[in-house]
């Protein structure tokens, strides 16, 4: 029997392992998640912010549009009233353009982490393949200090008296 701790994995070893590697592998997911929503986020964000400058304008036209009906009730003349008027037409011809631009933006966000569903049923299907065939699954290749084709490393260096000279 070889006292070579690197050809045979304890049972403690070999689940220790397996608990790194599927710690690893649940960290993976959610950073891949975590990515593909912040896209998102940012698409809704951007479109947000158009919906919220057409609103503001919106209301500070409706203020223009009081304003146009008070002057002209009060003079019915046509200049002071319809430069109100036409300041206020013009507004909400830019609230519907910011507003259309705001929802077509927000027609774009897919809130769905579709990489992260893919990735994640290809993982059930590989652990239930491994699970209900086992040993036909190629394992994953092992940690460098796990190889047996790897030279042992030692832990002591001597240094090399040619090298002095």
């Amino acid at each position: 029997m070889s006292t070579d701790p690197r050809q045979e994995r304890t049972l403690g070893q070999l689940v220790a392992s397996a608990t790194q590697d599927l710690s690893t592998l649940v960290r993976s997911e959610i950073a891949l998640a975590k990515a593909e929503v912040s896209v998102q986020v940012k698409k809704a964000g951007v479109g947000g912010g158009l919906l919220a400058g057409a609103a503001v304008i919106v209301f500070y036209s409706v203020y223009f549009l009081f304003t146009t009906i008070a002057e002209g009730l009060q003079a019915l003349g046509l200049a002071r009233w319809l430069s109100f008027l036409i300041v206020f037409v013009f507004m909400l011809l830019v609230a519907a353009v910011l507003g259309l631009l705001g929802v077509r933006k927000m027609k774009t966000v897919n809130p769905t982490p579709e990489k992260t569903i893919t990735e994640a049923q290809t993982t059930v299907a590989a652990l239930k393949s491994a699970t209900e065939h086992p040993g036909t699954t190629v394992p994953a290749p092992r940690p460098e200090w796990d190889r047996k084709d790897l030279p042992a490393a030692t832990s002591v260096s001597t240094p090399d008296p040619s090298r002095d000279a």
